[in-house]
C-alpha cells in the first residue's frame, strides 16, 4: 500500500539537498516513473527556493514540512511552510511574449510549476501550504512493456 513520506531537514542551506534525497527514495520505493520523478523534482526545488529566498519573516528560516504520495494514478507532494502567508497563485502569470526589457520581474518560476504539474492548489491554514501532483499512466506489467 502506498505510504507517505515526510522530511524537515533542519538548516538552511541543507533544506533543498534533505529534500531531494528524500524524494529520491520515495521515488525509489514507490518506483515513480522517471519522466514523472524528474518533474516533481524540478517542482521542489522551485517552490523551496522561493521560501527560503522570500518566505523568511525576520530573518527566521521557515520551517518546510514535505510529504509525499502516490496511488495509483498520480503523485503528489505538499510543501508547507510557516512563512508570512503568501499565495504563488495569485498572481498573474507574466506575459512572455514581451521583450525582455518590458517585463516585469518575477513569476516565471510558477508559470514552470503550473506547466509542468496537472494539478497545482495552495491553502492557507496556520501554514502556507501547496500541493502539486501529476499523473502517472497504469504500471508496466510484471514482464515489461508491451508484454
Amino acid at each position: 500500500m502506498p505510504h507517505p513520506d515526510r522530511t524537515r531537514p533542519p538548516a538552511a542551506s541543507a533544506i533543498p539537498a534533505g529534500i531531494a534525497h528524500a524524494f529520491d527514495a520515495f521515488c525509489a520505493a514507490e518506483r515513480v516513473p522517471d519522466d514523472v520523478a524528474w518533474r516533481i523534482r524540478v517542482v521542489l526545488d522551485e517552490l523551496v527556493s522561493n521560501i527560503l529566498a522570500h518566505g523568511t519573516s525576520g530573518g527566521a528560516v521557515p520551517t518546510i514540512d514535505v510529504t509525499f504520495r502516490r496511488d495509483a494514478a498520480s503523485v503528489s507532494a505538499v510543501i508547507a511552510d510557516d512563512g508570512p502567508p503568501f499565495n504563488p497563485l495569485a498572481r498573474p502569470d507574466p506575459s512572455l511574449t514581451l521583450p525582455l526589457d518590458a517585463r516585469t520581474p518575477g513569476g516565471l518560476g510558477i508559470v514552470l510549476v503550473k506547466t509542468l504539474m496537472d494539478v497545482v492548489t495552495y491553502e492557507r491554514t496556520t501554514q502556507n501550504v501547496v500541493t502539486v501532483s501529476k499523473s502517472i499512466g497504469p504500471p508496466d506489467p510484471p514482464d515489461g512493456p508491451g508484454a
